[in-house]
């Protein structure tokens, strides 16, 4: 254990040193849940109406109290109703004749319209029966699934992110490093040493893990503390997957390395292969917007797994046991490709 601190220490000394290694592994998964946070994050916003009726025509302003998470603007005529909407002053127009509906919707909001206009509709109904005195008969009540309240997008995105920060650990903490010994020389040095394999391999990359768990918990936190989002979170699921992630992580590192001998390339082609990976995943945008085809091909990878499993860690979803299988196989198969590849590189004939 004495060769294994000794290497731990020094590759703190250098992972330090190094202002690159610190903004990818720290700074740059906060900068993202903060970045996310204030785009989706907090609680559910309440939908802002804007609505033009007839004189002395009330019947609008009844229904719309009969939905919940709206909020209502009176306006005096339909330009400025409409000025409003472009501003986003509103998020939805109505003008009310006493007959029909006219529904107002900025074009630039692509995500949001397809749910807007199902309000409006709802809206148009709800006052079609009350126009005839009569009342819906079924009413919706909107009901999220899982333990956790996962109103809103960023209840998905965090658990990702938690991914995210420990699988680019995982992977940065053999390809970019062991590939940079081997370049200088130390590597050789070391391995002709009387040190263990395993020994180098596991300070190498146990800094940076430990960097990496520490950057997921931060980003746990920032999102409750910053955006007030509540989790329920299973202990043991959660260790399982964030183990999960590293070891996936370090069994990527350590292809990448076997690849490419340039610690430039080997830091370039990990980083890339994680930012495709997790854009494919349903991490960053939902899974649901990629084309059939590339949805088929991120089911593939094991940060789609990671990340619904982490989700039913956090209580977001509820948890798997196919999400749970899964990434166990990926888990294993990175140490196996650890085991296997760690041999090869690590023999002093490797490293010329």
């Amino acid at each position: 254990m004495r060769a294994f601190f000794a290497v731990f220490t020094a590759q703190l000394r250098v992972f330090l040193r190094n202002p690159l290694d610190l903004f990818v592994t720290v700074v740059l998964p906060l900068a993202l849940v903060l970045i996310f946070g204030f785009i989706w994050g907090g609680r559910e916003r309440p939908i802002r109406v804007g609505v033009v009726t007839v004189d002395a025509d009330e019947n609008m302003f009844l229904v719309l109290g009969e939905f919940q998470n709206l909020v209502w603007t009176r306006y005096s005529g339909e330009e400025g109703l409409s000025q409003a909407v472009a501003r986003r002053a509103v998020d939805l127009g109505l003008v009310w004749d006493g007959t029909s509906v006219k529904v107002l919707l900025d074009r630039s909001r692509i995500q949001d319209n397809p749910d807007l206009e199902m309000l409006a509709r709802r809206i148009a109904r709800a006052l079609e029966l009350r126009q005839a005195g009569l009342t819906p008969p079924v009413r919706p009540q909107k009901v999220h699934l899982g333990k956790a309240p996962a109103a809103t997008w960023f209840h998905y995105i965090v658990p990702g992110l938690m991914v995210v920060a420990i699988l680019q650990a995982g992977v940065f903490a053999v390809a970019g490093r062991l590939a940079g010994m081997r370049e200088l020389g130390v590597l050789r040095r070391l391995l002709v040493a009387p040190l263990a394999g395993w020994v180098l391999l596991g300070g190498v990359g146990a800094i940076r893990m430990l960097v990496g768990f520490a950057s997921a918990g931060l980003n746990f936190l920032l999102a409750q503390v910053f955006f007030n989002t509540t989790f329920s979170v299973h202990g043991g699921l959660l260790f399982f997957y964030a183990a999960a992630s590293g070891l996936v992580g370090m069994g990527l590192g350590a292809v990448v390395t076997a690849l490419v001998r340039r610690p430039g390339s080997a830091a370039a082609l990990g980083s890339i292969l994680v930012q495709t990976m997790l854009f494919l995943s349903g991490i960053y945008i939902p899974f649901e917007f990629l084309p059939p085809g590339l949805r088929t091909v991120g089911q593939l990878l094991p940060a789609y797994h990671l990340a619904w499993g982490m989700r039913g860690a956090l209580g977001v979803v509820e948890p798997g046991p196919s999400a749970f299988g899964v990434s166990l196989g990926f888990a294993l198969l990175g140490v196996g490709v650890c085991v296997a590849l760690g041999r090869r590189l690590l023999r002093p004939g490797s490293t010329s």
